[in-house]
């Protein structure tokens, strides 16, 4: 009588937008009619865990008959490109599939190998725009250990030397990108690699 009255009857699954449900409930191992009582929420949560697109999981027995899962899929945030590859990543870097909404606009990531953490340096300098500026980025590139290019939605230019150096230009910037978006000013973009000031960039031949 227990194991009829309590036998998994419906499996719920909140929060996935590219995942199909289908593939969630056999990533789970959960079997409709067996006992609620012998499930293990969090032998589920780990089984769900290993699908590279879930960033978290949480799964709740609602008694007597349903097992609840809610996910958080991994988000896109930049499109790396790689000499003749290109991949998608989250914001910690990890590799996510292709996008299904608007994959053009993702930050496109150019690094020059896959070695020395480029990919983590570059995504640090990223996360601390996004933090501080409110122009949307449309492009980073990684030019050697000490140079990133960013490119912003307004083809404004930014050189940088690391997410440090980005940081400390913040008060100054900010108000120089007002500056160029309310009176239109024609400037290429800002080289914040100065010790104390940053420099005007007149010419895009001085960009790259």
């Amino acid at each position: 009588m227990r194991g009829n009255l309590f036998a998994v009857n419906q499996i719920e699954v909140i929060g996935n937008r590219s995942l199909s449900i289908k593939y969630i409930e056999n990533a789970s191992g959960i079997q409709i009619g067996q006992s609620i009582f012998g499930l293990r929420s969090w032998e589920i949560e780990n089984r769900i865990k290993q699908i590279n697109d879930v960033k978290s999981v949480k799964v709740q027995k609602v008694f007597p008959h349903l097992i609840q899962i809610q996910i958080v899929e991994r988000t896109p945030l930049a499109k790396v490109v790689v000499g003749d590859t290109w991949f998608y990543v989250d914001d910690q870097g990890v590799r996510v599939n292709t996008p299904s909404d608007n994959p053009d606009q993702l930050i496109s990531l150019y690094i020059p190998s896959l070695e020395n953490d480029s990919i983590p340096a570059a995504l640090e300098v990223i996360r601390a725009w996004l933090s501080d500026f409110e122009t949307p980025l449309k492009m980073v590139k990684l030019v050697h250990d000490n140079l990133f290019i960013l490119q912003l939605q307004n083809d404004i230019f930014i050189k940088c030397e690391s997410v440090q150096n980005l940081k400390e230009k913040v008060p100054v910037l900010k108000p120089l990108l007002r500056e160029v978006q309310v009176k239109a000013l024609k400037v290429v973009g800002f080289d914040l690699r100065m010790k104390k000031d940053i420099v005007l960039i007149q010419d895009e031949e001085e960009v790259f």
